[in-house]
């Protein structure tokens, strides 16, 4: 599990508000509904420096 290397907060919390984690890409809450996002909407989470999609899990940064 790649959480375990993960210094994002959203895996110790219970409620996370996203699905997956912006840094590793792992779920880190199975209840939010699997989004499918827009060309823009990954080029915003671009912007904000994330690696991976909190919608959909995409990897965004290579």
């Amino acid at each position: 599990m790649r959480w375990r290397l993960c210094q994002n907060m959203n895996h110790r919390r219970s409620d996370a508000p996203v699905r997956y984690c912006p840094s590793c890409g792992e779920v880190v809450n199975e209840n939010i509904i699997l989004k499918k996002c827009s060309d823009a909407e990954h080029a915003v989470s671009r912007k904000d420096r994330y690696k991976h999609c909190v919608h959909c899990g995409l990897q965004l940064i290579k």
